[in-house]
């Protein structure tokens, strides 16, 4: 079986609206291939209707209608990037979800260790590479300085919903999820005290505290100021 036969087999296996990266199919299925050659081969895939070509380096298993082919959904490229584990929707999708805001933005962001460089745009999905590895806990703990370090911009912000939020946080808080976020990606000082004032007023242990100086006064908003006024 040559590659074309290789990648044909492929598309016919897969579902529709998978989004597929070129790359991965020339490193898999298409070794006896020049790079020119494969990218031709792909071209000619998307003449005939089998491929979509999305945006450089990516194309899609189209789904057809009796219309024509159907365009591909937005949660279908977010799942490429955040499925089994790799990655997170952040920015107003999140704070929607959360119930923290009933505002929308026209973009979806989303963290991925998926995503080659550190930058990709696809449609209305932006996706930012981030260089750490995911579970639900580290996924919660991303979720949580995201909300936090972005609270103070996030419009019509529902502050009870916020405490709410963060009471049940608190309650699978993951200290060592926490520490290893922390050391590898980069979030301001104030978020992490924000998020350190939040555990220390529900009374749950963490070691925060490594990662702020003993010598600063961060600007962050006090607990009696959020339940206060929520």
């Amino acid at each position: 079986m040559n590659s074309r036969e290789r990648i044909e087999l492929f598309l016919c296996n897969i579902k529709e609206n998978t989004v597929i990266e070129a790359s991965r199919i020339y490193t898999f299925l298409a070794d006896d291939m020049t790079e020119a050659a494969f990218y031709k081969t792909l071209e000619r895939f998307c003449q005939s209707g089998s491929l979509v070509h999305l945006t450089k380096g990516l194309y899609y298993k189209p789904k057809k209608s009796r219309f024509g082919i159907v365009p591909i959904r937005e949660q279908d490229i977010v799942t490429h990037y955040i499925g089994n584990q790799k990655g997170l929707v952040v920015g107003y999708k999140l704070y929607n979800e959360k119930g923290l805001t009933t505002q929308i933005s026209k973009q979806t962001e989303v963290f991925s260790n998926h995503v080659p460089g550190k930058r990709k745009t696809i449609q209305n999905v932006v996706v930012k590479n981030i260089s750490c590895d995911l579970n639900e806990e580290r996924v919660a703990v991303i979720e949580t300085l995201e909300i936090l370090q972005n609270y103070s911009k996030i419009e019509d912000v529902n502050k009870k919903a916020l405490i709410t939020y963060m009471e049940k946080f608190a309650q699978s808080y993951s200290d060592k999820a926490a520490v290893y976020v922390l050391e590898h990606m980069k979030y301001k000082k104030a978020t992490i005290a924000f998020l350190e004032s939040f555990l220390e007023y529900l009374n749950v242990n963490n070691s925060l505290k490594q990662f702020l100086s003993s010598m600063s006064v961060y600007a962050i908003p006090t607990m009696e100021e959020i339940y206060e006024t929520a």
